[in-house]
């Protein structure tokens, strides 16, 4: 005995995980077995012969009829000696009582439940004698209510159909008194042992729940308007209530059902009503009370499986509980302009018929299509998680409510858009972003749904135009209309959808609030001197892109991340700068504060260490090439395979041509000078920036520049060394020259730079990217990675991709690959347009581009 103790205490966790499962298995058996016995069409048409106010207060009693019942978990958990909180302890109660009121077993489950929630923190034999203290005066309300009707039976006026139950009415009866004998003589610490207020809290406690019972019996009976005599109806629902415990059949299902149908016919109670009534009683005290239940119980489930596994499955649930309202926004909108459109179809066709749960059948096509459009835009706000969606989809949705019980009374379509209701009410916490920023992606699936019932619907006008030739015996049956009148007031209703549409995407919006603040130089660059950058750190100060500066908890500016929005994604360019180690914690606030704002960050140009960390974001990455470093303190000349640079020295040598370094601050006679280098340079072509430098005169004073002069001392080519701040790493933005510059002058300029960084202490020289280098060009590479390559191969008009790769190579004595970053939301397709458009956009563009709705499009953001 003592050894399977001991086996019980060291597996308990086990055990209890398979009494909860079992207790599911066990509802979900007896729920099946209900069904059974449940029609819901049979319900349907119950409910439209009654009122609907008196559906309300049926409802209102089942939940009334439960609520007495608390009181036993009140009682349990005062002897408990502890103190749950009062909303724990009402769902957990709630839940406990319907869950034993479906599955049956004379008590047994509730004890397993209450021992499994109020029993966790206390010693097991204190929970077992509080249990058993309970179970044995849980049937004394119904012991109670037993002598009363024996004593109808045998001494009042009743049928004598009910004299045959006398047996089973005393049976009943002694319980009660026998309990309570036991309780009040015996002294051990199980039956006995219990001061009177908590005996009579149990009796009372009893006696409410069954004249709960059996008040709610009668009360349906009496709205559904049936004369019968209380007096002759009460023993009879007492016999079959004590037949039912002592089978212990769940419910007392089936032995009572039986036993009502059969009493009341013989009472004079018409079969069908009686069935009419059982339904109801069972529908409004068991089914509805269940499920109410049963959310408490997911709720508690969940909570103990998302403290035990770190949230994950909170998280799941959620993502796929928004997944599924979405889903029933853009299904119900979808449905109802179809069955508004083309409400033969519904008819013709069987299986749509099943599929759309909001088949209206007299319903006003005007409204109809009105509502269907809206709930497709409430659908998108609602898949937006935008806050501002919340009250006008609730309003909508109780609207379309509304017309549905003037219009088209249907119980169908009352529960879909009541459970719709719910579920939004609810979802409200997923509703987390203070704007909307319709995207591309947006754009693309509600423009394919809005087209394709737009299109569908004029398609449908012009055939059943009198000049079609279906008129000359070949039709589409569905297709018909009433009549053009009718057909036009639903285009009508289309038109204003669309206006409307714009309106509340316009509302969804709000002012627009832009992530990031203009550049604030003198904040930027006391930054970078104090915690140091990066290559590309230095073209925040091109002033073509927005910053975003992590701030710590000492308020210091600590990492810097420079960005354009395009859209509604946000385009950092390259990795951040300042310090390291606060990266991981200013990446994670600048997304959550995008996501807020209903912008999606792209990262481009991104190193393999960013690529790591954002990766856990669930961010999805492609290559988008190499970035060559030269090897400085190795850097030589030397060799055949530098034979040809070689010679381009010698010979820029023995020109007398000439490298040099300059300072700033420059003159504005040399500025002119570079600036017509450079328009030699361009040509016909406009000024980029974002990813590289373009010509700009407070630029190039922030840096050194690198000239070379031919004979004559005139600037012929130059290249702008941007600071690093870094150690051990150089690098240039600018390198331009001009038509007079013979050939190889770049390889004169790099290598030059090269010696001369090699001079200053640098351990490597930073070439830039080689784009789509490596990238896309294998069968068996990702389709990502394919679409990337087709986009900029098809897209770019400036780059030789294996020509600039091939120039590259001949220095680089290493490649690094770079990536974009980019959220698993987006489309690849949209995501590398707008990495064209940023990088590739000229320059006056640029300083215009927001591209919210259109891609150029210059409004104020704040």
């Amino acid at each position: 005995m003592k050894k399977m103790l001991q086996w019980t205490k060291d597996h308990i966790s086990y055990l209890k995980t398979i009494f909860i499962f079992s207790v599911v298995i066990i509802i979900i058996r007896e729920l099946l077995s209900i069904a059974k016995t449940i029609s819901l069409n049979q319900l349907a048409t119950i409910f439209q012969d009654i009122a609907f106010w008196k559906i309300g207060l049926m409802f209102l009693i089942g939940l009334i009829a439960v609520f007495p019942m608390i009181g036993y978990d009140v009682i349990l958990n005062k002897i408990l000696k502890q103190k749950p909180k009062k909303i724990y302890l009402l769902e957990s109660s709630w839940m406990i009582n319907t869950i034993n009121n479906v599955a049956g077993f004379g008590g047994l489950i509730s004890i397993g439940l209450r021992s499994e929630f109020y029993g966790k923190e206390k010693d097991g034999k204190m929970v077992v004698r509080a249990l058993s203290k309970i179970l044995i005066f849980l049937m004394s309300g119904l012991s109670i209510y037993s002598l009363l009707a024996f004593f109808l039976v045998m001494f009042g006026h009743t049928n004598d159909y009910l004299q045959q139950y006398w047996i089973w009415l005393i049976a009943g009866g002694l319980y009660f008194p026998v309990v309570l004998i036991a309780s009040l003589i015996r002294k051990d610490e199980y039956i006995g042992d219990i001061d009177n207020k908590t005996r009579v809290g149990l009796i009372l406690t009893s006696f409410l729940e069954w004249t709960g019972v059996l008040g709610s019996f009668l009360l349906i009976g009496m709205l559904m308007g049936i004369k019968a005599n209380p007096m002759q109806i009460i023993p009879l629902f007492i016999a079959a209530s004590v037949i039912g415990i002592v089978s212990m059949i769940p419910g007392e299902l089936g032995s009572f059902d039986i036993m009502m149908i059969i009493g009341l016919s013989a009472l004079g109670i018409d079969r069908d009503v009686v069935v009419a009534w059982i339904l109801l009683y069972r529908f409004f005290y068991y089914i509805l009370p269940f499920f109410i239940g049963a959310i408490f119980f997911i709720k508690n489930l969940s909570h103990g499986l998302n403290s035990k596994y770190a949230g994950i499955p909170r998280e799941l649930s959620t993502e796929l509980a928004h997944k599924f309202v979405v889903f029933l926004m853009y299904f119900s909108g979808v449905m109802i302009v179809l069955s508004a459109t083309v409400p033969e179809a519904f008819s013709e066709f069987g299986w749509l018929k099943h599929l759309n749960p909001l088949s209206f059948h007299i319903i006003t096509q005007f409204p109809a299509i009105l509502l269907g459009f809206l709930l497709l835009i409430m659908g998108r706000g609602i898949a937006a998680r935008v806050k501002r969606v919340y009250l006008p989809t609730i309003g909508l949705i109780l609207v379309t409510l509304i017309y549905t019980f003037i219009k088209d009374f249907s119980w169908g379509v009352i529960i879909f858009l009541s459970l719709l209701l719910v579920i939004v009410v609810f979802s409200k916490g997923e509703l987390v972003r203070e704007q909307l920023v319709y995207s591309w992606e947006m754009i693309t699936i509600d423009g394919i749904i809005f087209l394709a019932l737009t299109i569908l619907y004029i398609v449908i006008g012009v055939y059943n135009l009198p000049a079609f030739p279906h008129h000359n015996g070949h039709f589409i049956s569905f297709f018909f209309f009433p009549s053009e009148k009718v057909w036009l007031s639903g285009f009508i209703g289309i038109l204003l959808v669309t206006l409307f549409s714009y309106l509340f995407v316009r509302y969804l919006e709000g002012s627009r609030y832009k992530m990031g603040t203009p550049l604030d130089e003198e904040r930027a660059h006391t930054l970078l001197e104090t915690y140091g950058g990066n290559t590309d750190s230095q073209l925040i100060f091109l002033k073509d892109k927005d910053m975003y500066i992590y701030t710590n908890q000492e308020h210091e500016d600590t990492v810097l991340l420079q960005f354009k929005t395009l859209n509604n994604k946000c385009i950092v360019m390259g990795d951040p700068s300042g310090k390291k180690e606060d990266f991981p914690i200013a990446l994670e606030q600048f997304i959550n504060e995008a996501d807020k704002w209903g912008y999606l960050p792209v990262f481009y140009e991104a190193s393999e260490e960013i690529v790591m960390f954002l990766h856990e974001f669930g961010y999805d990455f492609i290559k988008m090439g190499e970035e060559a470093h030269v090897d400085l303190p190795n850097f030589t000349l030397s060799g055949k395979k530098m034979k040809s640079e070689r010679a381009v020295m010698n010979r820029f040598t023995k020109e007398n041509y000439q490298f040099e370094v300059i300072h700033p601050p420059f003159s504005k006679e040399l500025m002119q000078e570079l600036k017509q280098v450079s328009d030699e340079w361009l040509g016909s072509r406009k000024e980029k920036g974002f990813s590289l430098g373009y010509f700009s005169e407070s630029y190039l004073q922030r840096g050194k520049i690198a000239v070379a002069k031919d004979q004559e001392n005139q600037i012929i080519a130059f290249a702008n060394i941007i600071p690093t701040y870094t150690q051990d790493e150089g690098t240039i933005d600018l390198m331009r020259y001009s038509k007079k510059a013979p050939s190889g002058v770049m390889d004169y300029l790099f290598i030059s730079l090269f010696n001369y960084m090699k001079d200053e202490g640098l351990t490597y020289f930073n070439l830039g990217m080689a784009p789509l280098s490596n990238v896309g060009t294998s069968k068996k590479s990702f389709i990502q990675e394919r679409i990337a390559y087709l986009v900029y191969e098809f897209g770019s008009r400036f780059y030789s991709f294996q020509g600039l790769r091939d120039y590259k190579e001949k220095y680089a004595a290493e490649w690094f690959s770079r990536y974009t970053l980019y959220s698993r939301n987006s489309f690849i397709a949209y995501v590398m347009i707008a990495l064209l458009i940023i990088d590739n956009a000229p320059i006056e563009e640029q300083k215009k581009m927001h591209g919210v709705r259109r891609i150029l499009r210059n409004r104020s953001q704040r």
